[in-house]
């Protein structure tokens, strides 16, 4: 079961130390810590510490990995429709997305909230570290780096060049600041990572960054800049001891009964210790720490709000190949309810949640209370964790990386670990590097259905264009209006309209 971390809700106050440029004109509570009264213990860089995870869960503001970020993650690819509710996510969907985006603009800025808040403690803990013991400061400084690494590889992935913000300062002067290179970014990312690896243990608190975290998030932009040799380097030592990573059963990485178990390399935790304002901006002090994922996919049949749904396309992937018993992959029925022998959905046979007309629909179970309740009620609070790094996850990049440096046997092999956990035969296609690459491309698709990785792969692999054609007219249509050459703007988040007015030295994103 969960285990829950009581945070003392004083650390949302705490957030309004570390405010981004376009709040400066907020004015001071005098019963807030302040500058002069806070960062004077550990207590108080611990609690520094646990508001740089805020932006990475703010549910309706564009946190990576809350409510909205998720459906940004996942709207542009070709595994799900959303229907024509929340505008913002329907124009990223359907490629008419614009530089006044209200949710792209909100991911951008919570990037530079939290890289401010990790750059405001790294700057303190150089002021007053000698305080503190070494060991103190190596936790702080490697929590630091590790979030500010994995921050920034998240930066240039949705906004390819971006200011690098490196320092906290409230200085008006400072503010204005030019695009750095995608390349310059990561190369940054990849520096404060492989510190934060040297600084972090191997195993950590529950909900802290461990070394084989900053490991698998250094070995991921390695695959990405197609470094392939050093990807391996990386993360081949997770498949070893001292680390004690292994594949779980797959249903178990996205319900809160199995949380932080042996596939879960980083993990963030959504836990009931927030305020009862579900619409707030995840800070101030009776914000709620949840999101709203299950009530936003669940049908209405079963009180939810039925934003998207699996496409056809990505129906076809789910049921291209059946395991060694004749049953649907595994985790296609741990991912999607459809009309299928057997299939339930909330507690009851899908025929008996459905009318006959809907027989044929299909819904999202991941991240879903579908095993464990009737309906979604309402509020529509929901405490699964968010599985942000999956060992699974290493095992399929040292697949593509071996297959890369043609060490052909390696890559079926970690081929075969992911299709044995889903009770599939081994890999029987041809034993070339494009046969092995299919499998590669499927394996993926399935595993980290609506996880926020199908459209980064399709756009590394250069197979985004080809893979919309075939999935919905329209959506390709529009796409293809941002192609100039051989780059598309779509294939990015542009910088905000907002970042452009107030920063004279950025330049607007390609394309835009």
């Amino acid at each position: 079961m969960k285990t829950y971390i009581k945070i003392a809700l004083s650390v949302l106050v705490i957030s309004s130390l570390f405010t981004s440029c376009e709040d400066l004109l907020t004015q001071t509570n005098p019963n807030k810590a302040t500058e002069d009264t806070f960062w004077k213990n550990e207590a108080d860089f611990n609690l520094a510490l646990t508001s740089c995870y805020t932006p990475l869960k703010n549910a309706l503001n564009g946190g990576y990995y809350g409510t909205r970020g998720v459906m940004l993650r996942i709207s542009r690819a070709d595994e799900v429709d959303f229907r024509n509710d929340i505008s913002d996510i329907y124009t990223t969907n359907r490629f008419t997305n614009s530089t006044s985006n209200s949710l792209t603009q909100g991911m951008f800025y919570q990037f530079y909230n939290a890289l401010y808040r990790t750059n405001s403690i790294m700057q303190k803990l150089e002021e007053k570290g000698g305080q503190f013991s070494t060991e103190f400061q190596n936790a702080v400084k490697g929590e630091c780096l590790f979030i500010r690494g994995f921050y920034l590889f998240q930066l240039a992935k949705e906004f390819k060049d971006a200011p690098l913000k490196l320092t906290a300062s409230q200085s008006p002067a400072t503010f204005p600041l030019a695009k750095s290179s995608q390349a310059e970014i990561w190369a940054q990312a990849k520096k404060d990572l492989e510190t934060a690896a040297s600084l972090l243990p191997i195993s950590n608190v529950v909900g802290k960054p461990t070394q084989g975290a900053a490991f698998a998030a250094l070995g991921k932009i390695y695959l990405y800049e197609e470094n392939w040799q050093k990807a391996i380097d990386i993360l081949l030592p997770l498949t070893k001891a001292p680390y004690t990573y292994k594949l779980v059963d797959f249903d178990w990485n996205f319900d809160d009964i199995h949380e932080n178990n042996a596939e879960s390399i980083f993990e963030l935790l959504i836990e009931d210790v927030g305020g009862t304002d579900l619409w707030g901006n995840g800070e101030n002090i009776n914000s709620t720490q949840s999101n709203t994922r299950p009530k936003e996919y669940a049908a209405a049949e079963v009180g939810g709000w039925y934003e998207a749904n699996p496409t056809q396309q990505m129906m076809n992937i789910f049921l291209k190949e059946k395991d060694k018993t004749g049953n649907f992959d595994y985790r296609a029925r741990c991912s999607v309810a459809w009309d299928y022998d057997g299939c339930t959905y909330y507690q009851k046979p899908f025929r008996k949640v459905f009318a006959q007309d809907k027989w044929n629909t299909y819904w999202i179970l991941k991240y879903q209370n579908w095993k464990t309740r009737s309906d979604e009620p309402s509020p529509p609070k929901s405490f699964i964790n968010e599985r942000a790094i999956r060992y699974a996850e290493v095992i399929l990049q040292l697949a593509e990386a071996n297959l890369n440096v043609n060490k052909l046997d390696e890559a079926i092999g970690y081929l075969n670990q992911i299709r044995q956990r889903a009770n599939l035969n081994d890999y029987s296609g041809a034993k070339t590097k494009e046969g092995i690459f299919a499998d590669l491309v499927h394996q993926r698709a399935i595993e980290f259905f609506v996880e926020g990785e199908r459209f980064y792969d399709l756009r590394r692999w250069g197979l985004l264009k080809s893979t919309l054609e075939t999935c919905d007219e329209v959506r390709y249509k529009n796409y293809m209006g941002g192609e100039k050459g051989s780059f598309n703007k779509f294939n990015y988040y542009p910088i905000p309209t907002k970042e452009i007015d107030n920063n004279p030295l950025c330049t607007p994103s390609e394309g835009w």
